[in-house]
């Protein structure tokens, strides 16, 4: 029930909104702004005039840079429905820092609503129109103060950042904050073997959306779900799936987290007013090595971000994935790339992009198969290597590789523990669910909808745990070493299919001319040439 008439704004008695407001982000706390000293001396006040109190309103922990408080709300709810005829605060920062927000409600929202406000010890009172000339002032000066705070704040983080100690609020996927030291990440044993896996399966020739497909087959869960189960507080966006997407794998292998460097300043805030952030680029980014234990190795990854570069998703007339001469072949006439079109024999080939767009005015077509490309890269790449090649030293680099495999054992037996662990999770879920179903908490279509999706991760776990055991046990068989150095060396020499790694490494770009040669150019100097 409304306490007001229609025309309250000058009367004896009032119904009075005490509203008490703390931050702890820029610099507010102390006993002198406490809570408790704020709703003392404003009741202290109330009491001393004879008027009533109508409620107190309490935003603890909330900026005055916002006005999205859940008790400022409510206030703002009863001046509406007129419970409210006087609003009144210690002091004028206490109702916000912004001076065009606060402005708008003393000069025009309290007025509309003939409501009075009173900021105590700024000596303001808008039922004395004669005492309020410095009011703009005063809320320019405590946006101007909250504008100071958040440069120290942000000076502040920004040393830490080039200390590379860790400031955000939740660690990476395949990290966790060190206990013992918050801007510190430790290694998240159960999830750095997936972590391990996306940047394997890129570097076998996986694309982001085949790697994401995987992962969801078998039951793992996104970045976002994963980090939502762990912490109360994370929020998930507009998610309303716990799935793995194209942009969740190439965010992590563009991260150089994983190497053990502390990677930050990727946003920043349009203002300090402003809640929107703009992504700053790469280059940009602060990034401080050798902070944490890596996952990935650094040669893994500096091979990952080659890939990256290279990626060109763009092929006219193909499917939409990454063909192997994307950004590596190019006309060697006009100088523009090679498009891939799809033969009606099914076989994919390039033509100059140039001839396509512009026709016989501008280029001529340099068409050539990709088979054939790759035949003739392969034939010059194989004389290169049998002439120049160091058998024996080559043999040798087999060897260390052959002594790694302990280390690829490590890894596929951390993700078979973290598999069995995720297996028997879901089956602790099942028999929950079914005893939630007895009990009448869920309904039998719930219980099945539930049932379904469980038991689905559980049959693609249970593929997995298969898999990896089927994986350790051929890597734990004794073989012949010398054979498997030997052969190792001998598909070196032999090289019978390309990949877009082995570009990457070896190849800057290839020109195809008209007349169906090639001309390649290697980062390391040809010496057949």
């Amino acid at each position: 029930m409304s306490h007001l008439g229609s025309d309250n704004y000058q009367r004896e008695n009032y119904y009075v909104g005490i509203y008490c407001r703390l931050s702890n982000d820029d610099g507010e706390t102390g006993e002198s702004n406490s809570i408790g000293n704020q709703k003392s001396m404003m009741m202290k006040y109330v009491m001393d005039k004879g008027w009533d109190i109508a409620d107190i309103y309490i935003d603890d922990g909330y900026s005055g840079l916002s006005f999205d408080r859940p008790a400022f709300k409510r206030m703002l709810q009863d001046i509406k429905e007129k419970k409210i005829s006087l609003v009144i605060t210690k002091d004028m920062s206490r109702l916000g820092r912004d001076y065009i927000q606060v402005g708008h409600y003393i000069e025009k929202f309290f007025p509309e609503n003939r409501v009075r406000f009173i900021a105590i010890n700024d000596n303001l009172d808008t039922g004395n129109i004669d005492g309020n000339d410095m009011t703009p002032f005063k809320a320019v000066i405590n946006d101007m103060y909250c504008k100071d705070i958040s440069k120290k704040v942000r000076s502040v983080f920004n040393m830490k950042r080039q200390e590379g100690k860790f400031i955000g609020p939740f660690a990476p996927y395949g990290y966790e904050k060190d206990p013992k030291d918050k801007s510190h990440l430790i290694i998240d044993k159960e999830i750095a073997p997936v972590v391990r896996r996306i940047f394997q399966m890129y570097l076998m020739g996986h694309g982001f959306t085949s790697i994401a497909r995987k992962l969801n087959e078998e039951g793992i869960p996104s970045p976002s779900y994963y980090k939502k189960s762990k912490y109360e507080n994370y929020n998930v966006g507009r998610t309303r799936v716990g799935k793995w997407c194209h942009s969740s794998v190439k965010s992590i292998l563009k991260n150089p987290v994983y190497t053990g460097s502390v990677a930050q300043n990727k946003y920043k805030k349009i203002n300090y007013k402003s809640d929107k952030v703009e992504a700053i680029h790469q280059k940009d980014w602060i990034v401080v090595e050798g902070k944490h234990e890596a996952i990935i190795s650094p040669e893994d990854f500096r091979k990952t971000q080659i890939l990256l570069k290279n990626k060109n998703a763009d092929f006219s007339g193909a499917k939409k994935a990454v063909k192997l001469f994307s950004g590596f072949a190019f006309c060697g006439d006009c100088g523009e790339y090679m498009t891939y079109t799809k033969a009606p024999s099914g076989n994919y080939f390039l033509i100059c992009s140039g001839y396509k767009r512009f026709g016989k005015s501008h280029c001529t077509r340099h068409s050539i198969l990709e088979d054939e490309l790759e035949e003739m890269i392969l034939s010059d790449f194989r004389k290169l290597v049998h002439k120049f090649a160091d058998r024996e030293k080559l043999k040798q680099k087999a060897e260390k590789v052959a002594n790694r495999k302990k280390t690829s054992k490590s890894i596929y037996e951390d993700e078979l523990i973290s598999v069995e662990k995720r297996l028997e999770d879901v089956k602790i879920m099942l028999k929950s669910l079914y005893e939630d179903k007895v009990k009448g908490i869920i309904d039998e279509e719930q219980f099945l909808e539930f049932y379904n999706s469980f038991n689905k991760d559980k049959l693609n776990l249970g593929n997995r745990q298969d898999e990896l055991k089927k994986i350790l046990n051929i890597t734990g068989k004794q073989e012949d070493k010398k054979k498997k150095v030997e052969g190792l060396v001998d598909r070196t020499m032999n090289l019978k299919k390309l990949n877009r790694l082995i570009l990457c490494e070896m190849i800057e770009k290839v020109e195809v001319l008209e007349s169906q040669d090639i001309k390649i150019h290697y980062k390391i100097k040809n010496p057949c040439q």
